[in-house]
């Protein structure tokens, strides 16, 4: 009879082996999978130009100038690719106690607001003296001007000119307002956006 109870252990064990496998495999089918086309997604950032100013060289003949004294130097803006139009001013921050004293900038067409009429009081003053705008565009931009400083000869006494000075810093700045960039404004807006609830 041991016999009899060894065989029937036996093929109990057997029977349990075989269902532990079947349920293992017949879990094993019961995966996670994914079906479809994978999607592609492509993230870029727009292409905003940079500003290079040129200030160019320094005036050669800038101190001990008298009555009929004339130089001109040039400056130029460059801006890089961009897929935004871009405005660029050109300013002019100077102290001046030469009453005679006259400048002039060049290419009106390009911007320039041609003559200046400088104070003379001799207090900080601040000018632009160019406003560009730049369209967006692929390629880069860039424009020349010619500034003309002159203490002219007027063929009088012209001694309220002696002793006096004009200093003056000259530069680039790309205006007050900031701009925006967003899916519903991709050329920009000055509106600051808000989130949405």
């Amino acid at each position: 009879m041991s016999g009899k109870k060894y065989e029937i252990v036996l093929s109990v064990l057997t029977i349990m082996t075989v269902l532990v496998t079947a349920v293992g495999v017949s879990f094993a089918y019961f995966t996670g999978s994914i079906e479809g086309n994978p999607g592609d997604v492509v993230i870029s950032t727009s292409t905003i130009g940079g500003v290079t100013f040129d200030g160019g060289s320094d005036f050669v003949a800038s101190t001990d100038i008298e009555p009929g004294w004339k130089e001109s130097k040039t400056f130029s803006i460059t801006v890089a690719p961009s897929v935004v139009e871009q405005t660029v001013y050109i300013k002019l921050d100077y102290t001046n106690d030469m009453p005679e004293l006259t400048a002039k900038v060049d290419s009106v067409s390009d911007g320039a607001v041609g003559t200046l009429v400088l104070d003379s009081t001799g207090e900080k003053k601040s000018y632009t003296i160019v406003s560009k705008t730049f369209p967006a565009s692929n390629e880069a931009q860039s424009v020349t001007y010619t500034l003309t400083m002159e203490l002219p000869e007027t063929g009088v006494v012209q001694n309220q000119n002696q002793g006096k000075t004009f200093s003056a810093l000259l530069y680039a700045d790309l205006g007050e307002s900031d701009i925006y960039y967003n899916d519903q404004n991709p050329n920009g807006t000055t509106q600051r956006p808000t989130i949405n609830n």
